[in-house]
């Protein structure tokens, strides 16, 4: 009784171990397993790429519409967050006045200097304002970082196709390599007569 024959149809997947690869015997933990269950081998995501190794196929249609609810929430809370940003008003140094406090005109010198400390104090309270925003925003930042992985996820998989089919000599090999594997299974349970032991 022969095997059904193998199908050009191969799956990606990933092993929980690290074996050599089919082609450059690199170490790798991507697997290409046969749809049908005949076939698997280890195979570099390099090699994935390469047109004349394999051929991607069915390459999903449209994301679920739980992912672009999602992925719309998320969106406008980004922009809900941005939006409040905006709207606060920014507060504005008065220590840059043109006289002093006595009537008298400042000289230009001290006038700079006037100007460099308020402009390095409004920049100390911009970045602690900042600071404070994003201490304060945690639970927001941590929802527009699970949405960004998620979106991520999402562009990943529709580049990613569902299939794979190898390259006509490629998969050549993998059948001769089938039928070795096969023919060795078949000769393990044979077993020849032993040789008649010496006079």
């Amino acid at each position: 009784m022969s095997a059904a024959p193998l199908r050009n149809v191969y799956v990606e997947k990933t092993a929980a171990t690290e074996r050599s690869c089919f082609i450059c015997m690199r170490i790798t933990t991507k697997v290409l397993t046969a749809k049908d269950g005949g076939d698997w081998f280890f195979i570099c995501p390099s090699h994935l790429l390469d047109p004349g190794f394999a051929k991607g196929e069915g390459y999903p249609t449209a994301p679920t519409p739980e992912a672009l609810a999602a992925v719309a929430a998320a969106r406008k809370k980004r922009a809900d967050a941005e939006g409040q940003k905006k709207a606060t008003p920014e507060k504005t140094d008065t220590a840059t006045s043109s006289t002093d406090q006595d009537g008298k005109k400042p000289s230009a010198a001290s006038q700079l200097g006037s100007a460099v400390f308020s402009g390095l104090g409004s920049m100390a309270t911009k970045t602690m304002a900042s600071v404070s925003a994003f201490i304060n925003d945690e639970e927001e930042t941590k929802a527009r970082i699970a949405a960004q992985e998620q979106e991520r996820r999402q562009a990943e998989l529709l580049r990613r196709p569902s299939y794979w089919v190898l390259h006509r000599d490629i998969f050549f090999l993998r059948q001769n390599e089938v039928k070795k594997k096969s023919g060795r299974r078949a000769l393990e349970g044979v077993s020849f007569p032993k040789v008649p032991g010496g006079f």
